[in-house]
């Protein structure tokens, strides 16, 4: 339904092969110059956060307010506050702010905030990073007035989901340790928790309806080249 037979079946030869290139890549990666490789991460990471603005479509309106869970430094929050005209504050639980929003700090467990104080939250690439999902979600349906909106890495096969785990540690361990070299992130950025609790989009959307969730959209987006799949889930809460 969401992934062709030939995407994945070819996904499994380029697992193989991108898991053995992660190496030269990372000292690749070392020896490029410093200015260069700043600018080829501010081009990837501005490209990403258009993607994800693209997925999100009508879901947010004019003067809405949003919040941005695990908004790392922000700049994804910032993004729909100028694309949208929102009112949006962000919430993690470790400092990364770099962005013009406001930005609160909690436990990793309970949101500092009032039933329905946001219309949508936001909680992109973040959930695979927490062992209690089912604790963070519900706060977040607590929190939200009308819906959320998640994005996370996803897979269809036991290559691809090996291949996902990897390339999670690879991109928050290895990349992490190349920005610190270069002075663009700061040692803590090793400690990222990373349980690999992802999930399907079957094992997505099981959840969801536990939730008592209503799926308004799944956006899938596989890479042509790399074995990995993101997912975007616009999900509505029902009326009381």
């Amino acid at each position: 339904m969401y992934i062709s037979l030939t995407r994945n079946i070819l996904y499994l030869p380029l697992a193989v092969f991108y898991t053995i290139l992660s190496l030269p890549l990372f000292v690749i990666n070392l020896c490029i110059p410093k200015k260069k490789y700043v600018a080829m991460q501010i081009r990837s990471a501005e490209s990403e956060r258009a993607r994800r603005i693209d997925d999100i479509g009508s879901f947010i309106a004019e003067g809405d307010h949003v919040l941005d869970v695990g908004c790392g430094n922000g700049k994804f929050g910032e993004e729909i506050a100028r694309k949208y005209k929102a009112n949006v504050r962000g919430v993690d639980v470790v400092n990364y702010a770099d962005a013009n929003i406001d930005i609160d700090f909690y436990d990793g467990h309970r949101l500092p905030f009032e039933d329905d104080s946001f219309d949508v939250i936001v909680m992109a690439f973040m959930l695979h990073h927490v062992k209690h999902q089912d604790e963070i979600l519900n706060e977040a349906i607590r929190c939200s007035r009308r819906g959320l909106i998640i994005y996370e890495d996803t897979y269809f096969t036991p290559w691809q989901r090996l291949f996902t785990i990897w390339n999670d540690f690879y991109s928050n361990m290895a990349v992490g340790l190349v920005k610190i070299v270069k002075g663009m992130e700061g040692k803590g950025i090793l400690g990222m928790p990373l349980p690999f609790t992802f999930r399907s989009v079957k094992g997505w959307h099981k959840l969801f309806i536990e939730k008592s969730l209503t799926e308004k959209a799944t956006i899938l987006r596989h890479s042509d080249v790399k074995p990995h799949s993101k997912v975007t889930f616009l999900l509505e809460k029902q009326k009381k």
